[in-house]
């Protein structure tokens, strides 16, 4: 297997680590990787949970269970398929790079997270987009 850019944090004595996902896209006109893993965090007393994406580079996302619950919800509410959480990218004229992280919804509920990757080839224009998806975990 190859090596990943960026890894789930190890376990430690506070937290259980679940990696769950992984993508990465070669930006041409940068000359550098972009890379993000996901992984659900678990409190070792207690319980809680919540799922955490971290970048290479970049800022990630905490996705916190009543949180997305509540935008799930309102995002349902509106007939949206997927609302988009955490840091990100939005394509531009000037810049063709696209970084979202979006919670799929079935029945106004988060049932998938994409990590969608949109980088630049060499003369500027958008590359073919890379993304990885994972079930919502259960609690």
């Amino acid at each position: 297997m190859a090596t990943q850019l960026i890894d789930a944090p190890a376990p430690t004595a506070v937290h259980d680590v679940t990696p769950l996902a992984y993508v990465e896209a070669y930006d041409a006109v940068n000359n550098d990787d972009y890379a993000f893993v996901a992984y659900k965090e678990t409190d070792r007393s207690g319980g809680a949970w919540r799922v955490r994406i971290a970048g290479r580079r970049t800022p990630g996302a905490v996705f916190e269970p009543e949180a997305m619950r509540l935008q799930a919800r309102a995002a349902g509410a509106q007939g949206k398929p997927y609302f988009t959480w955490g840091w990100g990218m939005s394509p531009s004229e000037g810049d063709a790079r696209q970084v979202e992280f979006r919670v799929h919804l079935e029945g106004g509920k988060p049932a998938r997270v994409e990590m969608l990757l949109r980088m630049r080839r060499a003369d500027g224009s958008a590359d073919e987009a890379r993304t990885a998806t994972f079930a919502w975990p259960e609690a």
